[in-house]
């Protein structure tokens, strides 16, 4: 007992130390994360300028100021999402903890660099879209806790209400699930009135409500329900407004089921996998176990559209994903933990209908549907994941796609401090001249670091501290690997951005 105590201890820390280096590793990009460190970010959070994510845009705002809170808040979340996600789905069994926890790290170690980049590769991109579904792996903790514990429903109530609040402030999509998922908690407590959860179950629709009146009843969305665009057209929705309500929602629908499930499946297996393992192990555990071979279809129309380079056939691919509602249906359990799956599942399609109503593309709308799939795959296939087999298995696997990530990681990191130090000398010997390298993985598993404007400039100059007359010259990405010798050309393909007066930023007229 104390053998595997120690060995699950030596895991968690092992991981641990993973995820802070690449949390160290991600770098201030250009896009946004410069400005979320600059005083025009603090306008942008204060007077909700862009959005009401307050929440969300203030966890930008900490961490691009901060060096040390990036680092601890990303690598921490990293790290406590899989953590989160074994603990819900070990459901108290100890020995069960260790091989889900090492198999929900592969399944997010499987995203696609696509995925990668915008969440754990951009830090303001963090803020709302990674810390939001830590947000929510603790909201269903917390819920857990509560509904088994059944005491200090008072002082549990209060700390419902403001976790629920706080998930709603990060994402529009989000707030809108999370208010969905509250009045369902709202009305099982009702019917439920003997295990005395109204209290607390009704603290999270209050939390919700509140979430989804500040993020929706503001002067952006307003503009843009009534005249189809706002803030500049930077804001657009999928639909024409004044064409009538039936039109909206077959625009809407054919967003839904012809772009956004189809996507799911492209670039990888992040999403086929989870839904191949919940089809697989939930029909094995049903009167129709032949249908568990139901399981290879979502591996195969992702391997389609590999094959291919081809989109996925949207009939097909909503296929994929009614299929593990239909398992889930049919899976022998207890009705409790079977509701618990079915919710969880479901939350994954359901939070991407929202965003099929605006007219805006990107990756990260798949993290928080791929973690509830994973989850709901780890509980599922937890039996099997406890063979000691198995867990030999996924702690390889494990190993094999933790290696490239410390590799690309500690190259980038090791550019970071680098890129401080120079900074930081520059800054305190008064000098004009500041040249930087550039690491390999510039703009692919990263967001883009260097700018390459005179905009760019003066936020790289705010966010720094540096001179307004200090001349910036970045090197081309791969520069770091023979730093400090800088080779012709090398130097021929550097960008350099003198003191300029093009672009200075004012604070906007708040009316």
């Amino acid at each position: 007992m104390k053998g595997s105590r120690r060995l699950c201890f030596g895991v968690l820390i092992l991981f641990a130390a993973f995820w802070l280096l690449l949390g160290g590793a991600a770098h201030y990009s250009l896009v946004d994360d410069l400005q979320w460190g600059t005083q025009t970010g603090l306008d942008w959070w204060r007077y909700g300028l862009l959005n009401n994510r307050y929440v969300g845009n203030f966890c930008a705002v900490v961490m691009c100021r901060s060096l040390t809170a990036k680092t601890l808040m990303m690598g921490g979340a990293m790290f406590f999402i899989p953590y989160l996600m074994a603990r819900l789905a070990a459901r108290e069994r100890k020995e069960a903890f260790l091989p889900i926890f090492l198999a929900c790290n592969i399944g997010v170690l499987l995203m696609p660099v696509e995925l990668w980049r915008e969440v754990y590769g951009w830090i303001s991109g963090f803020g709302n879209y990674g810390l939001s579904v830590l947000a929510a792996l603790l909201w269903l903790t917390t819920l857990r806790h509560v509904e088994r514990s059944g005491r200090q429903l008072g002082r549990w109530s209060a700390i419902l209400f403001v976790i629920t609040l706080a998930m709603g402030l990060f994402l529009e999509h989000l707030a809108l699930l999370v208010l969905g998922a509250s009045l369902i908690l709202a009305l099982y407590g009702t019917v439920n009135r003997g295990k005395r959860l109204c209290l607390p179950f009704y603290a999270c629709l209050g939390g919700a409500v509140l979430a989804v009146y500040v993020m929706f009843f503001n002067d952006i969305v307003l503009t843009l329900l009534s005249s189809g665009t706002s803030l500049g057209g930077r804001r657009a929705l999928s639909f024409a407004p004044g064409e009538g309500l039936g039109a909206a929602v077959g625009q809407i629908a054919g967003r839904y089921f012809g772009v956004l499930l189809p996507q799911a499946f492209l670039h990888g297996i992040h999403i086929s996998l989870p839904l191949a393992v919940i089809i697989a192990c939930a029909f094995w555990e049903s009167r129709a176990r032949w249908m568990a071979l139901l399981g290879a279809l979502p591996l195969a129309l992702s391997g389609w559209v590999w094959w291919t380079g081809g989109c996925a056939v949207p009939s097909v691919a909503v296929l994929c994903w009614v299929l593990p509602l239909g398992a889930l249906l049919a899976q022998r359990c207890s009705g409790r933990i079977k509701a618990g799956r079915i919710l969880l599942f479901l939350a994954a399609p359901v939070s991407l209908a929202p965003v099929a109503a605006v007219a805006i593309s990107g990756w990260r709308f798949y993290f928080f549907p791929m973690v509830m799939l994973i989850l709901v795959a780890a509980d599922t296939a937890a039996p099997v994941l406890e063979r000691r087999s198995v867990l030999w298995g996924t702690a390889l696997l494990a190993a094999v796609l933790l290696a490239p990530w410390v590799y690309r990681g500690s190259n980038v990191l090791a550019c970071n401090i680098v890129e401080q130090q120079l900074i930081h000398q520059v800054r305190a010997g008064g000098g004009k001249i500041l040249i930087l390298p550039t690491d390999r993985y510039d703009a692919q598993q990263w967001y883009v670091r260097n700018p390459w404007s005179a905009e760019g400039a003066y936020y790289y100059r705010e966010r720094f501290g540096l001179s307004k007359d200090v001349t910036l010259i970045f090197l081309p990405a791969g520069s770091f690997d023979t730093w400090p010798d800088i080779s012709d050309e090398v130097w021929e393909k550097r960008v350099e951005l003198p003191p300029s007066d093009e672009f200075v930023y004012t604070m906007p007229v708040i009316s």
